[in-house]
């Protein structure tokens, strides 16, 4: 009897692992998302460009990345989630936003007001908040990265989406950190 529960319950785990993997790899097939690379002369950041394939009309799968905001042009302007604007609210998300964070962009091609984080973005993020409030600079820091960083991400990134809220971004820096009790105001 005990051998046969076992063996119920591992091939259970392994029912539910192979759905999955196909759901995930289903996922993945079905929103057909594109990464384009562009270069901007003014930035050393690296903007990725997701785009929708299929409906030219639907730019559900674009985003605005940080250094469109006040372009000459004046086509795009952050407006940061008004929970975070105001001096008194929290510095670093807002920080986050204004610097790091891509703004999904709705159907029509207008600003979502949902932020979203990539996984260069991150990592730079990363890369400021452990010289500033771990003192890691130089050879250090970037060992530290190499070694910590993709298990973070990973941590986070579960659906292996490329990217993950804003929001999250707190939780990341102390788990990165690996200092749970971290303060991220100065």
């Amino acid at each position: 009897m005990k051998y046969t529960l076992a063996i119920v319950a591992l091939i259970s785990m392994t029912t539910q692992e192979t759905t999955a993997i196909a759901v995930s790899a289903d996922r993945v097939h079905n929103s057909a998302l594109v990464q384009e690379s562009e270069s901007d002369s003014d930035s050393d950041a690296q903007n990725v460009a997701l785009r929708c394939d299929g409906d030219d009309d639907d730019h559900s799968c674009e985003v605005f990345t940080p250094n469109m905001d006040g372009q000459v042009d004046g086509s795009y302007e952050r407006n940061v989630t008004p929970r975070f604007d105001a001096d008194t609210d929290d510095i670093f998300m807002r920080s986050m936003i204004k610097t790091y964070a891509n703004e999904k962009k709705t159907k029509d091609g207008s600003p979502s007001g949902a932020f979203i984080m990539t996984e260069g973005a991150a990592k730079a993020a990363a890369a400021e908040v452990l010289e500033t409030h771990k003192g890691l600079t130089g050879g250090a820091k970037a060992a530290y990265l190499d070694t910590y960083f993709p298990k973070a991400w990973r941590h986070f990134d579960v659906n292996q989406g490329g990217s993950i809220e804003v929001i999250k971004m707190p939780q990341f820096m102390r788990f990165i950190a690996s200092d749970q009790y971290m303060s991220l105001q100065p």
